[in-house]
């Protein structure tokens, strides 16, 4: 069963909040239970530190989980992306 596009235009909103991430892929969805457990790529600066990246990662993960009930877990993979100065 696929995550409503309700839902996922929350988790999609959530994400547009956070300026530091250039470009979303890879999108995916895994039913768990009532509830979605969701992973996705993001693309932020390279040449931000990997801490700072980890770290904009990791509080959209404790948002996401927050705010939309149904998702049970979030799983970010980071990529950098070369951004003009």
């Amino acid at each position: 069963k696929c995550m409503d596009n309700l839902t996922k235009d929350k988790v999609y909103e959530i994400i547009k909040k956070h300026k530091e991430v250039v470009k979303v892929n890879h999108f995916n969805t895994t039913p768990v239970g009532y509830q979605y457990q969701i992973s996705f790529t993001i693309f932020v600066d390279g040449n931000l530190s990997t801490f700072e990246s980890h770290d904009i990662a990791n509080k959209l993960e404790r948002e996401i989980e927050k705010k939309i009930p149904e998702i049970y877990l979030t799983v970010i993979h980071v990529n950098p992306i070369e951004t003009k100065k």
